[in-house]
């Protein structure tokens, strides 16, 4: 981290009368929402006047973090989200490095008057007043307890915005099965347990509450819904908004689905096209070094890591399958055939 950079936010924040407006990307996942809760408590302990706003909707497995019921969703108050932004001199940009990850806030935020910060873990950032952008970082959440460490000392972090910050750490790795392999993620660990982290509670939050209807609908996506989409090493997991509602889905209850097929040896990417009622999403997972956010980013308005993407279509569902199948022979032509594993 650049120390100027460091020291001009730590200058900006020093401005009492500054509010400010903390937003996650769209569709926010465990990182994401670690990295918001956690801000927003440091921000409350700090005496910052903060919100988070959302595009769309926290999942409800990850409402227990700390502050995040609390968060203005535009989709039910779209005036206030706009007043804060209104108001606000500063944006945080938290998990996403481009405005079109921010869903139906996009139109507010591009055209944001006040200073940038982004703190941000995914490849081509785009240019802000105070950008904290690494790759190579495991998650968003390292590079926030880096970066509030650094502005306000360890002593800021209690056992709640520990919490939040492991939650981040430990979904965004796969339970630190990939990109986890720097120490320096470990050291950041140990320090959190030291300030308070509540590593058993979180393990419980994540993966210890399941429903019925949940586990259903895992069932019936991989016994009924997965198909193998040769020639290609390709499983993908198409859902429909009727088999949602037939099996009483909630926000994060399809958290980890698309994964599963990279369990079988052949595979090497897993697609999951999800229709929702406002559109239909995409998750892309793969293997190796198979970049999927390329494919992400060119088709599907979407973007993320090499490894773990997102995207988005304001299409049918059939629609939006017929452009995935046909974009295959362009991608594992490019990107798969070629690319070590």
């Amino acid at each position: 981290m650049r120390r100027e950079i460091i020291e001009k936010l730590r200058q900006r924040l020093e401005d009492d009368s500054l509010k400010i407006a903390i937003i996650p990307h769209i569709s926010a996942d465990g990182d994401a929402a670690g990295a918001c809760s956690a801000l927003w408590q440091v921000f409350d302990r700090v005496g910052k006047q903060a919100r988070v706003l959302t595009c769309d909707y926290f999942p409800d497995y990850l409402k227990w973090l700390k502050r995040l019921p609390d968060a203005i969703s535009f989709q039910k108050h779209p005036g206030e989200c706009a007043k804060w932004l209104q108001e606000a001199g500063m944006l945080c940009m938290i998990d996403h490095n481009t405005f079109t990850r921010e869903g139906d806030l996009e139109p507010f935020t591009r055209h944001f008057q006040g200073d940038v910060l982004m703190i941000d873990h995914h490849p081509d950032p785009i240019e802000v007043a105070y950008r904290f952008s690494d790759t190579r970082v495991s998650s968003t959440c390292e590079l926030l307890y880096l970066l509030v460490t650094r502005l306000w000392g360890k002593e800021i972090i209690n056992a709640d915005i520990a919490n939040a910050l492991y939650t981040g750490i430990t979904t965004d790795t796969g339970g630190f099965s990939h990109n986890s392999s720097n120490p320096r993620t470990y050291r950041v660990v140990a320090e959190l347990l030291a300030l308070g982290l509540d590593k058993d509670q979180v393990f419980d939050r994540l993966y210890q509450r399941n429903t019925l209807s949940r586990l259903r609908l895992e069932g019936h996506c991989l016994l009924n819904k997965m198909t193998i989409e040769e020639p290609y090493p390709l499983a993908i997991i198409p859902i429909t908004l009727q088999e949602l509602e037939e099996f009483h889905f909630k926000d994060g209850d399809l958290e980890g689905v698309v994964n599963m097929p990279l369990s079988i040896e052949e595979i090497l990417v897993s697609v999951q096209v999800t229709e929702r009622k406002e559109r239909v999403k995409f998750s892309f997972r793969s293997k190796g070094e198979i970049p999927v956010n390329i494919w992400a980013r060119h088709f599907f308005n979407g973007g993320g890591h090499r490894n773990a993407a997102g995207g988005q279509l304001d299409l049918p569902l059939d629609v939006c399958l017929k452009k995935l199948r046909e974009s295959a022979a362009w991608f594992f032509s490019e990107y798969v055939n070629n690319t070590p594993l």
